[in-house]
């Protein structure tokens, strides 16, 4: 008889560490009988991520182990014991084969829950420099995909680990650029400039390139998604359109675009290197993105700017980035950088933990 794998998701707080459970959930149905559930916070915007997917969703209480002075350092302790206590009520419950988690602190204690159960834990590392969320649930896990070879240094005592790449959804591969030329009303003839902040640091990137809108136009098409409630007072135009957010047709719009400035976000990060496409990396300052993006940039891989100097001499960078620019370039090195299928083999490494203790 065939074992219908039981998988349980933790996570969220942010679309970040949520986006590629949500696809390696997807590529794991099409490995075999699969039975998910997703454990996440009660504020984050996973839930709504979850339940659009068709999955059971249960919210936790998260707290956040913070190394500064705040009022909630008080009563977090308290929300991370009660996280723990509703988390092992699930695992009793559901009896998952494996646990898998993307790095979120509300998975911190169900990953200790999971482990005196004797569950196997499994862990995605996205970035270069791992999180204190990942970094505390390494002891109590059981194996690692993670994109960057370097960030594999600091989890040794994972008994296994793999280099995935990125984890991306399956829909990705599925982008029609008529399709975007009809739902964002294109000229089929001009290429297309997408900008996107993503949910973090939207502002800072809208108010930097505002100067630069009426010189883009002159080259591109520009959609520019702002963020939800980021949005601030930019100059229009004729090939200026804007948008708060993209759900349904971003990947015809991924596919569409020549090029995209955008974070240095992994999500789509991922997405874009699968696609093939060349990117202008204005990483979040101060974050664990600039890390990222200077790995990119090291390869060849993408254009990076900090945001600084895009606000300050930004059209002096633009005259010398497209003096030079040559399509589809750094959208090759980009395609080359990370292992190709990477959904897959993260999905596989997942059942290969949960079969084990079938």
């Amino acid at each position: 008889m065939t074992t219908i794998l039981r998988v349980l998701f933790t996570g969220g707080g942010s679309g970040g560490p949520t986006t590629p459970l949500l696809a390696v959930n997807e590529a794991l149905g099409a490995l075999g009988p699969t039975e998910s559930r997703f454990l996440g916070t009660t504020s984050g915007p996973e839930r709504a991520m979850v339940e659009e997917a068709g999955m059971h969703f249960h919210a936790i209480p998260a707290g956040k182990l913070r190394r500064y002075f705040s009022w909630q350092n008080f009563t977090d302790p308290f929300r991370i014991l009660a996280g723990g206590i509703i988390g092992l009520k699930h695992l009793l419950r559901f009896k998952p084969h494996v646990v898998v988690s993307a790095g979120s602190f509300a998975s911190v204690p169900v990953a200790y829950a999971a482990r005196a159960l004797g569950i196997p834990q499994v862990l995605l590392q996205m970035d270069v420099l791992p999180g204190l969320a990942n970094r505390l649930m390494a002891p109590a896990s059981s194996a690692l995909g993670y994109y960057f070879p370097a960030s594999e240094r600091a989890f040794q005592r994972i008994p296994e680990r793999q280099h995935v790449g990125p984890v991306v959804r399956n829909s990705i591969y599925q982008g029609d650029p008529e399709q975007a030329n009809q739902r964002f009303r294109l000229n089929p003839d001009l290429p297309v400039l997408l900008i996107t902040g993503g949910g973090q640091g939207a502002v800072g990137l809208n108010r930097a390139i505002q100067p630069l809108l009426p010189t883009w136009q002159k080259h591109f098409q520009v959609i520019h998604l702002t963020g939800r409630g980021s949005a601030i007072d930019l100059a229009h135009g004729p090939r200026y359109q804007t948008y708060e957010f993209v759900n349904e047709g971003m990947g015809d719009l991924l596919a569409r675009s020549q090029l995209i400035i955008t974070r240095a976000g992994l999500g789509i990060l991922g997405e874009l290197s699968i696609l093939g496409k060349d990117v202008i990396l204005v990483p979040l300052p101060n974050s664990h993105q600039e890390l990222n993006a200077s790995a990119l940039a090291e390869s060849g891989a993408i254009t990076l700017l900090n945001q600084q100097e895009l606000a300050e001499n930004g059209s002096q960078w633009w005259s010398k980035f497209w003096s030079t620019y040559q399509p589809g370039v750094t959208g090759k090195r980009m395609q080359s950088y990370w292992p190709p299928q990477g959904t897959i083999a993260f999905a596989s490494l997942i059942r290969q933990q949960g079969l084990r203790v079938s």
